[in-house]
């Protein structure tokens, strides 16, 4: 299958996917762009400038086949904790294209289903029901909005070849620890070496609008 690509090369793409048996939540759409919005210029104060472009529209609401309860209860493997991701990822491929390491975008996928197990990886961060509740400081386990815009931070981070700290210990702040969840905005960090790989991602530009990575100069 062939999917049209937009004019907007390297961009972090937002999708909300509302499954089967939803409905579109004006307040989950609104609460995901502020989140993405307020992370853009937090990374740009990590690195002194650069950070990411965002596609527009910032929100893109796309429908499933699927009802809410798939997401997280379709076996897709061994590991129960990796169906929500797995069933995300290969819903948002099906219907968009979604893939790891395009080239073209960094992907950004909220589901409406179930389940407690946000993940990024190369190029794709998927995250749950459960994040979007946290969003609009409606989720009973933590009600925190900050903690789970900092959750976005640190997945959109894997998203962007960002790994867990070595040392946890000695990197306590850090987003790509577990400095998102109670550190973040003012006292999370990206380590020297997550500054290091973002300065030299095609993803990050000045403020001028040029890539800092020198790929595309």
């Amino acid at each position: 299958m062939a999917f049209a690509q937009v004019p907007q090369d390297r961009t972090v793409r937002v999708i909300y996917m509302v499954s089967k048996d939803r409905h579109v939540r004006a307040d989950f759409q609104q609460a995901v762009e502020a989140a993405i919005r307020e992370l853009q210029p937090w990374y740009a104060r990590q690195l002194n400038g650069p950070t990411f472009k965002l596609h527009d529209p910032v929100v893109e609401v796309i429908h499933s086949s699927r009802k809410a309860a798939w997401f997280n209860a379709h076996p897709t493997g061994p590991d129960k904790d990796d169906w929500g991701f797995t069933n995300t990822f290969t819903e948002a491929h099906r219907l968009l294209g979604v893939r790891y390491n395009d080239p073209h975008y960094v992907w950004v996928i909220y589901s409406d289903g179930p389940g407690h197990n946000g993940r990024g990886a190369p190029g794709v961060a998927c995250l749950p029901e459960e994040d979007l509740l946290g969003l609009i400081g409606q989720n009973p386990r933590e009600r925190r909005i900050s903690r789970w815009v900092g959750g976005l931070g640190h997945e959109l981070g894997h998203a962007f070849g960002l790994l867990h700290p070595a040392d946890s210990n000695l990197n306590a702040d850090a987003i790509m620890g577990m400095g998102y969840y109670d550190k973040y905005p003012d006292k999370a960090i990206l380590t020297e070496a997550d500054k290091h790989t973002l300065l030299h991602s095609p993803f990050f530009f000045d403020a001028a609008g040029r890539p800092v990575s020198g790929a595309s100069r």
